[in-house]
């Protein structure tokens, strides 16, 4: 009986190891086989992430061959003009009636202020002073012509809607001509204005000193004045 126990029990280890080295092998090949999944897994990862960022870079390269492409073909950019100083009044004096103004002044701007002075005492009568240039009486676009005509800077009379496109647009450095067309007209030299209206009724073109509203009046000025 004893040996017959000691048989079984041997037969049994045998088994035991058998199943257990089994066992093991299969544990072995399971785990290599989830590694290799890990892997392949891994490398597909990386393989689409390596597609992601060629994509990338080739919409980047695209992107700056187009912004260059534009900026080819945009034109240059237009330099900004730097306007010249305004003249202050500080070279033309008033004495209340007449102005006088500094010798250091253009010429054509000198003879502008004497022609201003030349109308100080005529009459507002309107459409006077558009048929000729010496007459008795002028108005607001008369005058303004009268002046201008004077100083070689316009060659016959113009009415307020003409001097919309008299000149340049904006103010100028000694003379600026200030439109509503069709309505209204007056210039001022050297910050003093002279103007028909902002004084009595049938009072014509005068140097004013008197502030007033430039609402609704564009700014022209002879060139380089």
């Amino acid at each position: 009986m004893k040996t017959n126990s000691k048989i079984l029990i041997a037969l049994a280890t045998l088994v035991f190891a058998a199943a257990s080295k089994e066992a093991a092998a299969q544990n072995g090949y399971y785990a290599a086989a989830h590694y290799a999944a890990q892997q392949a897994a891994y490398a597909q990862q990386q393989a689409a992430y390596q597609a992601y960022v060629q994509n990338q870079q080739a919409w980047a390269a695209y992107y700056a061959q187009q912004q260059a492409m534009a900026a080819q073909r945009a034109p240059a950019p237009r330099a900004t003009p730097v306007a010249a100083p305004r003249a202050t009044g500080s070279l033309i004096r008033f004495d209340g009636q007449y102005a006088s103004c500094s010798a250091s002044l253009p010429t054509q701007v000198q003879y502008l202020i004497n022609a201003a002075n030349h109308l100080q005492s005529s009459p507002y009568v309107r459409g006077a002073g558009h048929g000729r240039v010496e007459d008795r009486a002028y108005d607001c676009s008369s005058s303004t012509s009268y002046a201008l005509i004077k100083a070689g800077l316009l060659k016959t009379p113009l009415t307020s809607a003409g001097f919309a496109n008299y000149g340049h647009p904006g103010e100028g450095r000694f003379i600026t001509i200030w439109v509503k067309p069709g309505e209204h007209v007056f210039m001022t030299i050297c910050g003093l204005r002279l103007d028909t209206s902002g004084g009595q009724v049938g009072e014509g073109p005068r140097w004013r000193t008197k502030g007033r509203s430039y609402a609704g009046f564009t700014p022209r000025h002879p060139a380089g004045l």
